[in-house]
């Protein structure tokens, strides 16, 4: 090694005491992923009720005919990514912990392009439409924005940090 270093050695019974639960805590993470998990996990739903990307950025308001869809459906007009409360996407949320990490995120399969954005094509078909069956639905594509709601944002750095510390504590 170039430069300097340092040893530091003691028999100080309370510092290697100390040293002996850290090291004891580290060998199981379990209980820090699980608080970081929880964390996460009402942080997200706060990114529903906000409106907002994990770093504070507004969604992108809903487009007129989307409202009108909704109400007709008997759906929440107005809600971003909340047409329906008990069943929809912020209502799948959840987090696992595996060996080392969390995961947070949802099963539905539309969970990724609301994250991401994107587009989707749909091919000419018939359907129902305005009331009447057998319509044909010529192809056209919908461009969805995106509208992050999963993320570590500058508050829930802070906050995983202090959930560090106070787990290192104990």
């Amino acid at each position: 090694m170039t430069g300097i270093s340092y040893t530091f050695e003691t028999d100080d019974e309370i510092i290697l005491a100390r040293f002996d639960q850290l090291t004891d805590r580290l060998d199981d993470l379990g209980g820090f992923y699980k608080n970081v998990g929880e964390h996460m996990l009402r942080s997200t739903k706060q990114n529903f009720e906000d409106e907002a990307s994990p770093d504070g950025e507004p969604w992108k308001e809903l487009l007129p005919q989307t409202i009108r869809r909704r109400e007709k459906r008997g759906q929440t007009p107005i809600q971003i990514l909340r047409a329906t409360r008990n069943t929809g996407l912020a209502a799948s949320i959840n987090y696992q912990l595996e060996p080392g990490l969390v995961r947070i995120g949802s099963p539905k399969e539309y969970a990724a392009i609301h994250q991401l954005g994107g587009v989707i094509k749909n091919k000419a078909r018939k359907g129902k439409a305005f009331g009447r069956d057998d319509v044909a639905i010529p192809a056209h594509t919908i461009n969805i924005p995106a509208r992050p709601y999963i993320g570590v944002g500058p508050d829930d750095q802070v906050a995983i940090i202090e959930i560090a510390d106070a787990w290192l504590d104990g």
